[in-house]
Order: structure tokens, then sequence, then C-alpha cells
């Protein structure tokens, strides 16, 4: 029992060295553009500097979230968690890199959902062994994962059949219907009575002031804006000098840049034994990205010199359909194990591989 003080102390004194990191790393990338370093190079330091501040924006999210319980949490979490990804997909819409934009929504979509989540019900149920989660909720965002992706592939069906010009104004509207969507779920979310949390572990109260949490989450988030732009500018130049396919570069790269910080918070609270806390950050993640993040984009980008619309490459709405599919049948019985956890993400390293070869 002696050990848990000292791990939690240890984890303390991480968390907090690596807000210093993130700084550094920020700073570093910002010198390097300035600079005019070589692209590739400000590409990998600008995206390490990413992975550092979406880490220290989760971090701070959690703290400020576990005083809430793991509703307000996990939306707090999903929330500032795809904040990187919006700020990353809105540079990328304005400087006219779509294909990036699209995939890195695809992307998103398919790395919360198989990767995160299935690395979360590996390791939990390597530790645990059977786990359990509630039934009613888990279904409810499977369903609504289902419906978000036939709102991505109705536009995207609309193009390939019809071919029209007004293909934009299916957009629109479908962003807009999307969008009240996910407010509605979120009313019905905050209704739900929470289920038991016995056996979860707990780590005692969080060692952030909610007011220091506050300033790190806002300082992260602007910090995030700059180092985006720095890191949008190099990937048309990145894509041509290392021979990396754009749709690639934002299928699997940009997400796990962005996502990091739910990624590892999703696996840590598995870990620990909150399956319910574990799948709001992953299938809620997915949510908001496909719910709220594609539909903001639609409208953010009429500001823009580039229009987005929700008309994705037929190989991203067929993965995001396979990822649902194999989402909802491991949701429904509100139990999970490794096993599930492995066959998740074995879904997603195919998929990576098609695209790596596409």
């Amino acid at each position: 029992m002696g050990s848990v003080p000292a791990v939690t102390r240890a984890l303390n004194r991480f968390e907090s060295v690596s807000v210093g990191i993130a700084a550094l790393a920020a700073a570093v990338a910002g010198v390097m553009a300035t600079a005019g370093a070589p692209n590739t190079p400000v590409f990998v330091a600008s995206g390490l500097a990413l992975v550092a501040l979406a880490w220290t924006v989760g971090m701070a999210t959690e703290q400020l979230g576990e005083s809430a319980g793991p509703k307000v949490g996990g939306v707090l979490n999903a929330t500032f968690g795809n904040a990187a990804e919006l700020i990353i997909t809105i540079f990328a819409v304005r400087a006219g890199e779509l294909a990036v934009a699209k995939a890195s929504i695809a992307g998103s979509i398919l790395g919360n959902t198989l990767l995160v989540l299935g690395l979360s019900l590996l390791v939990g149920g390597l530790r645990n062994g059977l786990q359990t989660f509630n039934q009613r909720v888990a279904g409810m965002n499977a369903s609504m994962l289902a419906l978000a992706v036939i709102g991505l592939g109705i536009p995207t069906l609309f193009d390939r059949v019809g071919g029209h010009a007004d293909v934009q104004a299916v957009s629109d509207v479908t962003a807009a219907i999307l969008l009240t969507l996910y407010v509605l779920m979120l009313v019905f979310y905050f209704r739900t009575p929470e289920g038991s949390r016995e056996g979860v572990e707990t780590h005692g109260p969080s060692h952030w002031s909610a007011r220091l949490a506050m300033l790190l989450l806002l300082a992260s988030t602007g910090a995030v804006a700059v180092i985006a732009d720095v890191f949008v500018g190099t990937l048309s130049q990145v894509i041509a000098e290392l021979g990396i396919s754009a749709v690639f570069l934002g299928l699997i790269i940009v997400p796990l840049v962005g996502n990091i910080a739910e990624n590892i918070v999703g696996i840590k609270i598995a870990y620990e034994n909150d399956m319910d806390f574990s799948m709001l950050v992953s299938l809620g993640s997915s949510l908001q990205i496909a719910l709220g993040v594609a539909p903001l984009l639609v409208f953010i980008s009429l500001a823009m010199p580039h229009s987005f619309d929700l008309v994705f490459p037929p190989i991203q709405i067929i993965a995001l359909v396979a990822a649902v599919f194999i989402t909802a049948l491991i949701a429904a019985d509100g139990e999970s194990n490794w096993l599930e956890g492995a066959q998740l993400v074995a879904v997603y390293a195919i998929i990576a591989t098609a695209v790596w070869y596409l």
C-alpha cells in the first residue's frame, strides 16, 4: 500500500515537468520556423511540440474533471482534446490542404474508435480481466456514431451518383443537422444516470488547483494555434520531400499528433478499471469529431478562400462503416475483454496498411 502514494507523487512530478517540456518544444519549433530551417525538421519539431502541448491540454482537463465525475470529465477531455485537431484542420483548410483536412477527420474517428478504444480494452482487460460499462450509454454512442457516418456518407454518395453542383448545399444542411444531433445527444447524456463505479481505482484529489489547470489549458490551447500554423505550413513540402501521400499523412499521422491527450488518458483510465470513463473519452471524442468538428469546419470555411464539404473518398467511408460495425458489436453486451481490444487494433492496422499502399 505504501508504494501507491510514491507512484502518485512520481506521476505528479512527471506531469509538472512535462509542462516545461511542452513549453520548450513549442519554443524550439517556433525558433526553427522563424530561422528558416528546412521543412522536414520544422515539420518534425512542430509535430513533437503539438504532441507535448496536447498532452498538457489532456492533463489540465483531467485535473478539472477529476472532481466533476466521469460525465463532465469525459466531455471536458474529449472537447479540449479535440481542440488541437480542430485548429490543425482549420489551418489545413485555409491553406487549401483539403485532402489532408478530410483525411484527418476520418482518421481521428478511426483512431479513437479502433486504436484508442482497442488499446484501452487490451490494457484494461490484461490487468483487470472482464470489465463492464454502462450498456445504455455505450449503445447510444455506437448508434450515434453510426448515424454520424451516415451523415458523412450521404453527401459523398450524392456527389458520386449525381455529380451535382449542389453538393455544398447538401453538406451545409447535413452539417446543421449533425450539430443539432450533437446538442441533443449531450442533453440525453447528462440526463442518463451514471453507472456504478465500484472497483474503480482512485489516486486522491487533483494536485493542481482549478485556476492553475484553467490557465495551463488556455495557454496550451493558444500555443497549439500558433504551432499548428507552422505544422500545416510545411505539409505540402514534406509530402513532396518524403514521398508520403497526403491521405496517409492526414489519416494516420495528423490524428496521432492532435489526439495524443485522449489516447493516453483513455488507456490510463481503462487500466484503472473505469471503462465508463474510458469509453466516454474514446467514443465521445469520435462523436465530437463527426458531429462537431466536421460540421463546424463546413461553416468556418465559408469565411475562407477554400470551401470545406462533407464529400469524402469512398475508401474512408468504407473504413468508417467497418469501424462502427465492429465497435457496435463490442458495445452491445456491456462487457469487454482484452481479446476484443486486440480485434479493434487489428482492424486499425489493416486500414493503415491499405492506406499506406493506396
